[in-house]
């Protein structure tokens, strides 16, 4: 019977690692934006609806459908991605966007509550990162994937937006575009989510 038990054990906390599901269509809403020219609009709804954030995308990026061939992570390693640094915290997601060009990067967004930026600096001691008091940028390597992990400081919580590139595409080896796609996407065309602007990791 014990053994039996182990084994229904195991299998539920496999079943909740490999069951999560970050092609996440709820929370992102697309309205009418005010740069019709050059830039689309999302609304991020998130803390159980009580916020919202804008959030500006070039008019390639995709939402609420799944293209495997530019979704660059399976469920599970994203899962543990981010369990990486907040091990014991499960964030509610509000964002995932990906675009066609084989360049560029795969977003996601997560509001994690009860936490502080402090507590994300303890963790991020053996990482790059900028910041400032309500701010954490940081830049690594996790397993196959170059990484980019934004906090900001909101009501009750963070915010935090993870970005991979797509390691299978070896004419950015040096991660040049990425880099360059990731700085426009945060602190061009979103410049105005951070608090007291703190510089781009180059």
């Amino acid at each position: 019977m014990n053994g039996l038990l182990k084994i229904i054990v195991i299998v539920f906390l496999l079943c909740l690692t490999s069951c999560n599901n970050y092609y996440y269509f709820n929370g992102q809403q697309k309205v009418e934006t005010d740069h019709p020219d050059r830039y689309e609009k999302l609304i991020l709804t998130f803390d159980e609806g009580k916020q919202n954030i804008p959030f500006y995308t070039y008019g390639d990026y995709r939402f609420k459908k799944v293209d495997k061939q530019y979704i660059y992570f399976k469920n599970p390693e994203m899962h543990k991605l981010l369990k990486y640094k907040l091990g014991q915290k499960n964030g509610e997601q509000f964002l995932f966007i990906y675009t066609d060009q084989p360049t560029f990067s795969n977003i996601l967004g997560f509001f994690y509550k009860d936490i502080s930026i402090e507590d994300i600096k303890k963790l991020y001691v053996n990482v790059k990162y900028n910041e400032n008091e309500t701010q954490v940028f940081a830049r690594y390597h996790f397993g196959k994937f170059q990484v980019y992990d934004f906090y900001k400081t909101v009501k009750g919580g963070l915010i935090r937006f993870v970005s991979i590139n797509n390691p299978g595409y070896s004419k950015d080896s040096d991660y040049q575009w990425f880099n360059r796609e990731i700085n426009t996407m945060f602190f061009n065309i979103n410049h105005s989510l951070w608090n007291g602007y703190a510089n781009p990791l180059n």
